[in-house]
């Protein structure tokens, strides 16, 4: 009989409960972005179901009297990409919200020898609404953990106890991976940054060459002569330039293509062809329109990186004297890079474009003849 009265009250208070668990999600979310550094997979509401409710108080080794005393009546969870960003979310979770540290834990504290599901559990107070002694509940986890406890309550168990023999020990094992694969995945981001920091000071320094990647491509984007020729491109186009770099992904397929592979080429090859690059700008864009109806007159502002676009052309066009080569070599760039399915396409917009810039001044590398 108590259990249908608590169930009925759950019932008629679930409108408000559902107004006021959107209302905690989007100050979370609000709670989340002042943080600058945090970056949040996702931030969910769950309000939990009248199914999972009744179970709940019909267990014989718990005793409800009182609705309010069930303490994920409204569930917030945060799903991180890092470990580490679950302590930088239950930082500002302990010092912004009104926590329960009592009914609160940390379920990623384990024995060593034991494997399972991880995350962090705060209780806090509702207060604005229901009584005062109203609470609901926050977990943070991570993804990798997120697809634990998912897979975990898809299989019915909550407990390693409850987890047949003839399974226990290979649950273990995808726990332990899980885990594994956490920390090596919050390592690699750090070496990517420590990679990232280290680079510009490395390019400077000259010595062994630096691959072309995307993140050597943003440090190679910051550097003197490409940012200089990048605000004449947009000078050339009466646009200004932004701080948005075209389309990184695009970029290093065509500087690969057109044999630029570090970033000591690149900048060497833009102080080499600038004025060569200059001078393409309005006759590609004045193709480009006729063709794609690509005009700058559309683009807001100028991305950042168009000097390594047209350097790109310029490599490939530069290889050879003869007409037929510089249609050939441009035709494998834009079969590659845009008309992969259709290489009539490719070798016929490559042909028209080196019409188009037969006259800027791109020359091949020809050695002088030596007489004997």
């Amino acid at each position: 009989m108590q259990c249908e009265a608590l169930l009925e009250h759950y019932d008629d208070v679930l409108p408000a409960l559902r107004a006021r668990g959107e209302a905690l999600c989007t100050e979370l979310e609000a709670l989340l972005a002042s943080d600058p550094a945090l970056k949040a997979h996702s931030v969910s509401l769950r309000l939990k179901s009248r199914e999972s409710l009744a179970r709940k108080i019909a267990r014989p080794d718990r005793s409800y009297t009182d609705l309010w005393t069930i303490t994920d009546l409204i569930g917030l969870r945060v799903i991180t990409y890092f470990e580490d960003a679950v302590d930088r979310v239950g930082k500002l979770v302990e010092t912004r919200l009104p926590v329960d540290f009592g009914h609160s834990t940390d379920k990623r504290r384990r024995e060593p020898t034991e494997f399972g599901y991880r995350s962090l559990h705060y209780v806090c107070r509702i207060g604005g609404g229901p009584p005062e002694s109203a609470r609901f509940e926050v977990q943070v986890r991570t993804v990798l953990e997120h697809a634990w406890a998912e897979i975990e309550h898809d299989l019915g168990y909550k407990a390693t106890d409850e987890v047949p023999a003839v399974a226990r020990r290979r649950l273990n094992r995808l726990a332990g991976l899980l885990e594994l694969a956490d920390q090596e995945f919050g390592a690699i981001r750090r070496d990517l940054e420590s990679y990232a920091r280290a680079l510009p000071a490395r390019i400077e320094a000259g010595g062994a060459p630096v691959p072309l990647d995307r993140v050597s491509l943003d440090a190679l984007l910051d550097c003197a002569e490409v940012r200089l020729l990048d605000r004449k491109i947009a000078l050339v186009l009466d646009k200004e330039l932004g701080e948005e770099a075209f389309y990184p992904d695009f970029l290093l397929q065509m500087l690969a293509s057109s044999g630029v592979r570090n970033v000591a080429d690149a900048r060497a090859g833009i102080l080499e062809h600038q004025d060569v690059i200059a001078a393409m700008v309005k006759p590609y864009f004045a193709f480009a329109w006729q063709t794609w109806r690509l005009s700058p007159d559309r683009m807001a502002r100028i991305f950042r990186g168009y000097s390594l676009f047209f350097l790109a052309h310029v490599e490939v066009l530069r290889t050879s004297t003869l007409r037929i080569d510089k249609v050939e070599r441009l035709a494998r760039l834009y079969r590659e890079l845009d008309y992969p399915d259709d290489a009539r396409m490719a070798h016929q917009v490559a042909s028209m474009l080196v019409d188009v810039l037969g006259d800027v001044g791109v020359h091949p590398d020809v050695a002088p003849l030596v007489s004997g």
